[in-house]
């Protein structure tokens, strides 16, 4: 019984960490805090999460583009 929490916990930790590779603490600020205080805390901090700088300039970029390229769609 022990031995599948603490499968589910890493699990849910390195789930954590994987999707928040992309935000501000990367994936080893996620995979940590979500090992140390519980997975929960983890996903309450990535939703709370920044992006990283390289996300948002590329965010950014792209919603650039999208302003200035010219509307496409046809009236119908």
């Amino acid at each position: 019984m022990i031995v599948q929490g603490v499968t589910a916990w890493l699990l849910g930790s390195l789930l954590i960490g994987f999707f928040g590779r992309r935000y501000r603490f990367g994936f080893w600020g996620y995979f940590f805090v979500s090992v140390l205080l519980t997975p929960i805390v983890g996903l309450l901090l990535l939703i709370a999460a920044i992006p990283n700088k390289r996300t948002r300039k590329i965010v950014r970029e792209a919603d650039r583009r999208n302003a200035a390229a010219p509307n496409t769609r046809r009236a119908s």
